[in-house]
């Protein structure tokens, strides 16, 4: 990776860019929906075990950087699929074609667009797109994260018992990995655990209350970065899991609606 220093875009407006970047992720969105019918099982590629990649993924990417280029000319990526050089400058979209490229490649769902725009450190902008149900996520500051204009509102589960909890299982599983899924299994007739297999929308699943939390390691930024600042600007929390807040370069994830994190990080990502 090339870090690069430029001046800041002052002129740039998350509210005014945001439009631009919403029809864009519908527009790469409806490619994938098409595609999905008719992608045949040569046309995929392994990158490891469980991983996949299809020159669907690549094209959509191409479409995401070639639009976001227009959008916002002087701003750098990081990217997947690297079909450009990934560049972090003042100004750097974060972006996955397609999470859930497992699902994708299944003929299942869900899967996804995720773009997000960082500034310096910090992103500014999140926009999360499901095409098969048209499903738009998106924020640009806190108290405004929407989901098809319909402000998020998050769950108010604030215990274990019950709780309906989303967590995924890397590609490749560390000593700490195996450790917390024990520990998640202790509590499986206490509340109840899916695997959706899309990161990005699993954590705005958080942000709209259709889930309490979401846990996962080995996640990569393009994983994360849309998705986390979703839920926070709808009010959740996120931490990495030693509760600090290096959640999207660091490959770990705890996200909840805040008022269970606690006890989610106590019991199962401690597990005392």
């Amino acid at each position: 990776m090339i870090l690069t220093k430029i001046a800041p875009l002052n002129n740039m407006d998350p509210e005014k860019l945001i439009s631009g970047v919403k029809i864009l992720a519908r527009a790469v969105g409806e490619y994938l929906r098409e595609e999905q019918r008719e992608l045949r099982k040569r046309d995929i590629e392994m990158k490891g075990t469980r991983d996949y990649v299809t020159y669907i993924d690549k094209e959509a990417e191409k479409r995401l950087v070639e639009g976001l280029k227009k959008l916002l000319p002087e701003a750098g990526f990081l990217t997947e699929e690297e079909t450009v050089e990934n560049e972090i400058k003042a100004y750097t979209w974060i972006i996955d074609p397609l999470d859930g490229t497992t699902n994708f490649v299944h003929g299942d769902t869900p899967f996804s667009v995720s773009i997000a725009l960082m500034k310096e450190k910090e992103i500014i902008l999140g926009v999360v797109y499901d095409p098969m149900p048209d499903q738009m996520y998106y924020a640009t500051a806190r108290g405004r994260a929407f989901l098809n204009d319909a402000p998020l509102t998050l769950s108010t589960q604030s215990a274990l018992e019950n709780a309906y909890i989303g967590f995924g299982i890397p590609y490749s599983l560390d000593d700490k990995g195996e450790e917390i899924l024990r520990n998640a299994m202790k509590q499986f007739r206490r509340c109840s655990f899916r695997i959706k297999g899309s990161a990005a929308l699993e954590i705005c699943y958080v942000a709209a209350g259709v889930s309490d939390t979401y846990f996962h390691s080995g996640l990569s930024p393009w994983d994360v970065a849309a998705g986390t600042f979703i839920l926070q600007c709808a009010g959740g929390r996120c931490t990495d899991f030693s509760g600090r807040d290096n959640f999207i370069f660091g490959k770990e994830l705890v996200a909840s609606n805040g008022v269970i994190h606690q006890e989610i990080m106590e019991s199962i990502i401690k597990g005392n």
